[in-house]
């Protein structure tokens, strides 16, 4: 069992600056390997009390399970779930350039499309595939987004 120990609150139900937020988010990461898949952990209580996990590697492909954040506005919001994301995919060997499909499930499209300057930001100039969604609602108490990506990196050797 390969354990990484950072510190992170549950960042699905804070919105921090971007400082406290560098240093709220090293907690008790973890992953592990079954069979052929590497499963990987944050442990924010929605992991424990909906029975999931944030990332599952297999191969060369990461799935990442919709994530979510706070913030005051859409963008903000937005920018850090991408944050979020971008860690989870870092500890496993990827980077959002490596990413192929993004999914977005927001209660205000119309807001969505406004904040998307944010989601440009994080992707670099990178144009993954992209499905937005509007929903009445989410599970996570507050969110107006959540974002869940696939991402494929190249073979090592």
């Amino acid at each position: 069992m390969h354990t990484r120990l950072l510190l992170a609150a549950a960042l699905a139900a804070l919105a921090l600056p971007a400082a406290a937020t560098a240093q709220a988010v090293q907690a008790r990461d973890s992953s592990y390997t079954r069979g052929d898949r590497t499963i990987y952990h944050q442990h924010a209580p929605s992991e424990t009390e909906w029975g999931y996990a944030q990332a599952i590697v297999v191969g060369n492909t990461i799935y990442v399970s919709g994530t979510v954040s706070g913030g005051r506005t859409m963008e903000e919001e937005i920018t850090n779930i991408y944050r979020r994301i971008e860690r989870t995919l870092r500890v496993n060997g990827f980077t959002m350039q490596d990413v192929v499909k993004e999914t977005a499930y927001a209660k205000d499209i119309e807001a969505l499309a406004a904040a998307n300057p944010a989601r440009l930001r994080a992707y670099a100039g990178h144009t993954p595939a992209a499905t937005w969604v509007q929903i009445t609602r989410l599970l996570a108490e507050g969110a107006t987004v959540e974002i869940e990506v696939t991402a494929v990196r190249a073979p090592r050797p």
